[in-house]
């Protein structure tokens, strides 16, 4: 006879499930769980059997619908999270194999949880790259919610542990569970300082830009002040289209050298974009100049 920790395709070879409140009365395995199709779903808690029935309380539990972030959960959730591993089973043992199957199926689900931590390293790597636009506060709120979820998930384990009351087999597991999640949990904080540490660095290189940019402001209003002052502008207004481009190349030329330079110092890498924002504030300025020169009575 073979057993599933959960619903089978033959519900006689399956046990009862139920999700209940509280505390459960009796020895009890950890359970971890992710579930969920379209968003998927953390789900921590303990689980307890008497041979015939299997009983979940679900403490807490993390969705990635917006990043990960706590969130509710219902019976729906467990749909299919208990169908493996599948046992042999000896009816006088039919507990011990049952919890033994609950907290090897907690165990398996710490790779996963181990995929969700490469996941946000990934996250991470891109941010530093700037291949994505991603939020570091998100980012940052993700990996606190993770670690909170895998430390939930390794207290459950320790709690097991100390009770003591399983065979060596189900021990086991939690024992593995416990020293698995307690290396996801350091690496996750550790991930975390370096993320907190490039923040600090992000926030003044950010000062470093704005300074940079307020220099190409000053830049891009003194240029125009300065070459005006030195040979004056009254030989040339009003303006006429054969005086307009003798007075106006000077500035538009001098600007275009200051653009350049700020734009080669400015923090991190340049794009055409912001190439073309400043091409395109130079024209709107000596616009604007043209036409005040014409304007000029």
């Amino acid at each position: 006879m073979r057993i599933l920790a959960g619903d089978p395709a033959d519900p006689a070879l399956g046990a009862e499930i139920t999700l209940t409140e509280g505390r459960l009365d009796g020895p009890a395995v950890p359970f971890v769980r992710i579930t969920g199709r379209e968003h998927r779903k953390i789900l921590v808690g303990e689980a307890r059997t008497d041979g015939t029935s299997v009983e979940i309380v679900v403490r807490a539990a993390w969705s990635d619908e917006q990043g990960w972030r706590q969130s509710s959960f219902s019976a729906d959730d467990l749909a299919g999270s208990l169908d493996e591993p599948a046992h042999p089973v000896d009816g006088r043992e039919r507990a011990l194999t049952i919890a033994k199957a609950l907290a090897e199926g907690s165990r398996n689900t710490v790779a996963d949880l181990r995929g969700l931590r490469y996941e946000m390293e990934r996250q991470v790597a891109d941010l530093l790259a700037q291949r994505k636009n991603t939020a570091l506060r998100m980012v940052m709120a993700q990996l606190v919610e993770l670690s909170l979820a895998f430390s939930r998930a390794r207290d459950h384990a320790r709690e097991a542990i100390r009770e003591g009351r399983f065979n060596t087999v189900t021990m086991r597991h939690c024992e593995a569970i416990d020293a698995e999640l307690g290396d996801e949990v350091t690496r996750l904080q550790s991930l975390l300082s370096s993320v907190s540490t490039f923040a600090v660095a992000q926030e003044g290189e950010a000062q470093q830009r704005f300074n940079t940019l307020a220099a190409a402001a000053a830049a891009g209003l003194g240029l125009p002040a300065l070459i005006l002052s030195l040979y004056g502008a009254d030989d040339y207004l009003p303006f006429t289209w054969d005086k307009a481009w003798r007075a106006l190349v000077p500035i538009a030329g001098a600007l275009t050298v200051a653009a350049g330079i700020i734009l080669h110092r400015i923090p991190g890498r340049t794009t055409a974009k912001q190439y073309l924002a400043a091409l395109g504030l130079i024209a709107g300025l000596i616009g604007v100049l043209l036409i005040a020169g014409f304007l000029a009575p």
